[in-house]
């Protein structure tokens, strides 16, 4: 008996000093200050702004694209159908999350369709958003030809690596139409983000030479998860121009001291110069961003962030979120709660030209430890339809005031005290259920990691 005492007690010592050592580095990753030393203000030089953002996060500027707005999953998913149904040569796709429910069946029902009809259909699932997709979806999948395959499975060797997700959302249909933003593969995201039960959300549409950067994404996280790169010319096809819009893509991969994700960020708000409104489901900036953001609002910046209200999907995340308020609130940056249902928005709006949209969440695990992706835009109409969307949600949301911060009992405060920020490690010590797809054998094998 004591054998096993001493051993069961070893092993709690031994996760508990993992988790220490988990949190002791990403918060030193997370905490890292991009300060920018001088950027073109977007007011006055768009263009320039764009250049300089691409060259720090190692992108191109791309020119000629067309750039669709998709509010709600009430115009996001049946345009996501179509594009699916049309397909003639591949489908890509890559999501966090991916569910059970009626979404998510016709969403497997349209992969499996297009990959009976002789499309290649490569699906990568994050093992940890992923977790509770019903195993039969994953078998229809792979029964019909497609080709499933999970990122990050935890494993003895690369256990460190679990933490890191890929939060990426993207689809592309034969390396020209291409999908990105906030949405994932839930009921939730059904409807149109008036009720509780429905989400509220963007998604964008592009199609142009900027889709290779978005096909690139996918293929970055193809490769890791198979070892394949899928790089034949119906997966890069020659693309032409489709539009106006100049698009900077933003492929985030953490492995260093600082990530693009973070970089875009500090960069669009230093840019800015008369406007900068902020949705964002998880904000918790941490100093070096609550700096950022006061300095913007203290040079004349109409600085406005839109969060998540009573119907946030993390509570940990509202909490910890709150203990950044008094900072900004006494830097006079205007905070806002969004109070129909979960607005999972990640959306930056700057000057009436510049717009961010993508997967990146305002938080330490998008800026140091996920696969993000995004698009930053230069055009003026898709950001006055993007600012009227902002307007309207601030309609439906209640601003935040120092009375919010001094009604706070201890316990909240305690709750969302630096200690509580830790919720978005959480990933590193919990256990995910994963199904591997063996499409030969046409079957799933479950796997408790």
């Amino acid at each position: 008996m004591s054998l096993i005492l001493t051993t069961l007690a070893f092993l709690l010592m031994l996760a508990a000093a993992g988790f220490i050592y988990m949190t002791a580095i990403v918060n030193a990753e997370a905490n890292r200050d991009d300060a920018i030393v001088s950027v073109p203000a977007i007011e006055t030089d768009p263009d320039a702004f764009m250049r300089a953002l691409a060259g720090a996060v190692s992108q191109h500027v791309l020119g000629g694209n067309e750039m669709t707005i998709l509010q709600n999953g009430v115009e996001i998913f049946p345009a996501l159908f179509d594009a699916m149904a049309s397909a003639r040569h591949a489908i890509h796709f890559s999501t966090f999350i991916y569910e059970s429910g009626s979404v998510p069946t016709r969403f497997a029902d349209a992969l499996s369709a297009a990959a009976r009809r002789g499309i290649e259909v490569r699906v990568i699932l994050d093992s940890r958003g992923s977790k509770k997709i019903p195993p039969e979806l994953v078998t229809q999948m792979c029964e019909a030809g497609c080709e499933v395959r999970w990122f990050r499975s935890v494993k003895w060797l690369t256990w460190a690596r679990y933490n890191h997700r890929n939060h990426r959302k993207l689809l592309i249909v034969d390396g020209k139409l291409a999908f990105t933003g906030g949405v994932g593969i839930a009921d939730e995201w059904d409807g149109d983000g008036d009720s509780p039960a429905h989400w509220r959300d963007t998604h964008v549409r592009i199609v142009g030479p900027a889709v290779a950067a978005v096909q690139a994404a996918f293929v970055d996280n193809w490769n890791e998860a198979t070892g394949e790169l899928p790089i034949h010319e119906n997966v890069f096809p020659v693309l032409t121009p489709a539009g106006d819009v100049a698009i900077c893509a933003i492929q985030s991969n953490p492995t260093s001291a600082t990530s693009d994700a973070r970089r875009s960020m500090a960069a669009l708000i230093a840019g800015s110069g008369r406007r900068l409104w902020i949705t964002n489901a998880y904000f918790i900036p941490t100093p070096p961003f609550l700096k950022a953001l006061c300095d913007a609002k203290a040079r004349g910046v109409d600085v406005k962030i839109l969060m998540p209200g009573p119907y946030h999907d993390e509570p940990a995340v509202r909490r910890a979120s709150r203990r950044t308020w008094p900072a900004l609130l006494v830097g006079n940056v205007e905070l806002y709660e969004f109070q129909p249902t979960m607005i999972h928005g990640k959306i930056v709006l700057v000057d009436g030209a510049v717009t961010s949209i993508g997967s990146i969440n305002f938080d330490p695990r998008s800026f140091a430890l996920n696969a993000e992706f995004g698009v930053v835009a230069l055009d003026e109409e898709i950001a006055a339809q993007l600012e009227k969307a902002f307007v309207g949600d601030l309609a439906r949301s209640r601003r935040v005031t120092g009375d919010d911060i001094r009604q706070l009992t201890a316990w909240q405060n305690l709750l969302g005290s630096p200690r509580g920020r830790i919720f978005w490690i959480r990933s590193a010590i919990g256990s995910a259920h994963n199904f591997s797809c063996n499409c030969e054998k046409s079957k799933v094998v479950g796997a408790r990691c």
